[in-house]
């Protein structure tokens, strides 16, 4: 077992390096910008859509509305729970070839960055799932999971269960709101 650990830390280190080595670093400020603006992002898109509720009295952008903010909270919670749960050193501690470009909390495990905004884009595709919408989201996402290694915060591995948490979480959530309201709708 301490084998496949050693062999799958070899390979964490190995694509953080390749990433972070071989990123543009003419784009590190903007790579900082788009790590930096998750959550704002994150809280526009909850922003707009409480405005087309004043603006359209729409019950279903209402439930919409909430499911996405639902999603939002429910992610940060996991976040941080899991970040003071698992205690992991941040790849510039443990690896002076990786310089820290952005701003990083304590622990590495997982990327609460890379959680929050692909459960936001999970949430958006499903309850708003015009393909335009869709791309650019998901886009917005993608790049906020490679900032957070080409500016040397979080492994690979702190990334993908980000991106596997987020996805679960917002499925997940998403779900148990539809249940309840289904039953709520048929007392």
């Amino acid at each position: 077992m301490s084998w496949l650990k050693t062999q799958f830390s070899d390979i964490d280190i190995s694509v953080l390096r390749f990433v972070h080595h071989n990123r543009i670093t003419a784009l590190d400020d903007i790579l900082y910008f788009i790590s930096f603006a998750t959550t704002f992002v994150s809280i526009s898109i909850l922003i707009v859509i409480l405005f087309l509720l004043i603006k359209n009295k729409s019950n279903e952008i209402r439930i919409k509305f909430f499911k996405l903010l639902a999603v939002l909270v429910f992610s940060a919670i996991v976040s941080f729970s899991l970040k003071y749960t698992i205690v992991r050193e941040r790849p510039f501690v443990n690896y002076p070839d990786i310089q820290k470009l952005s701003e990083a909390g304590n622990s590495s495990f997982p990327s609460g960055h890379t959680i929050e905004a692909f459960a936001i884009a999970f949430a958006v595709s499903i309850l708003f799932p015009k393909r335009k919408y869709i791309v650019a989201i998901f886009l917005w996402a993608f790049l906020i999971a490679y900032s957070r290694m080409a500016l040397g915060v979080h492994y690979p591995s702190d990334v993908l269960a980000g991106i596997l948490l987020g996805l679960t979480l917002s499925y997940t959530l998403i779900g148990v709101y539809n249940k309840c309201l289904i039953k709520e709708i048929t007392k």
